[in-house]
């Protein structure tokens, strides 16, 4: 949608540019932009629903506007359904609901999304495949998507009541030696192709719970199901962080492990739309949405939560990190 409007944007720059008199808005054509990511781990499903839009003034004003990318979601008819062999089993149908957004570009007010019902939970299951199906009923466009689920994921090589240690105050040891490092390592699921590691770090500032996300890089399928912790990695981030501030007092809570499994058209969504470095930026528009723009397919969420530290990494955060943790 965002690259929509720019490319749109900056059509109207060109264009009004020039001396020869063109009206540079065709006529009017439905245009539908979707993104969802289909997650049964989650309670609830979220689908985001817009319009490409067109206009005779500036596009990035019009981007403010809720009503230029929003669909009045009284037209909208939005259903799932459950696909085994080509049969359809079951369908459900989304709902309207405002969801607080950010600020940014585009409008963040009347943030419209179509959600799922918490007792359409069961509703999710592995080995199917899911339909998406768009109808405007006051146009009569009609835009879908499918995908399959992501399932067979087995969880972490640490069982739960883990202690990480990141480090070893052993004199034996050099000072880099000190340093440890934890590989977390996991099975390969089904129709999932990118691997995410989150680590969140929980904390309280002042008596005020908070946490930090420690993000790991991407993993392929391609490669090992495995990711490096690197103790000197984990204290840096920490020091990059966090300010040395003796007016905050910090204590140390919990590490939670969240892995993100994506499918393969997530993996290449997010290949085709990262920053380019060469001089080229011209790139292709990806979608797997029929008769639209933009993107449905699955992810899976599993979250190991409440890990400890050990003593002697503990100690290294209050004795030599110097940001304050008591």
């Amino acid at each position: 949608m965002k690259k929509i409007g720019l490319i749109l944007s900056l059509f109207a720059i060109i264009f009004s540019s020039c001396e020869t008199d063109f009206n540079v808005n065709a006529p009017w054509e439905e245009v539908t932009i979707v993104y969802g990511l289909l997650d049964q781990s989650q309670e609830r499903q979220y689908i985001k629903i817009n319009k490409a839009y067109l206009g005779a003034g500036d596009a990035l004003q019009m981007a403010t506007i809720a009503d230029s990318v929003n669909f009045l979601p009284e037209n909208m008819e939005v259903k799932l359904h459950k696909i085994q062999s080509n049969d359809t089993l079951s369908s459900i149908t989304l709902y309207d609901t405002i969801i607080e957004k950010d600020d940014g570009l585009f409008a963040t007010d009347n943030n419209i999304i179509y959600t799922t019902l918490e007792q359409d939970s069961n509703f999710f299951e592995t080995g199917k495949r899911y339909a998406l199906t768009i109808q405007n009923t006051a146009t009569g466009n009609f835009v879908s998507g499918n995908t399959g689920l992501i399932s067979g994921f087995l969880t972490f090589n640490i069982p739960p009541g883990y202690i990480m240690k990141f480090y070893d105050n052993d004199d034996a040891l050099s000072d880099s030696e000190k340093f440890l490092k934890k590989i977390i390592s996991w099975n390969k699921a089904n129709n999932g192709q990118i691997y995410q590691v989150d680590i969140r770090i929980n904390y309280t500032e002042n008596d005020i719970d908070t946490f930090l996300v420690w993000k790991q890089p991407l993993v392929s399928s391609a490669t090992s199901m495995s990711t490096p912790l690197e103790g000197a990695k984990f204290f840096n981030f920490l020091r990059n962080n966090l300010t040395d501030d003796n007016s905050v007092i910090r204590e140390f809570v919990s590490l939670d492990v969240k892995m993100t499994i994506g499918t393969a058209d997530l993996e290449t969504y997010i290949a085709m739309n990262a920053p380019y470095e060469g001089l080229v930026q011209e790139r292709p528009v990806y979608t797997n949405i029929n008769n639209g723009f933009g993107l449905f397919s699955s992810r899976y969420t599993y979250e190991l939560l409440g890990l400890e530290l050990s003593d002697d990494t503990q100690e290294y955060l209050k004795d030599e990190l110097n940001r304050n943790f008591q």
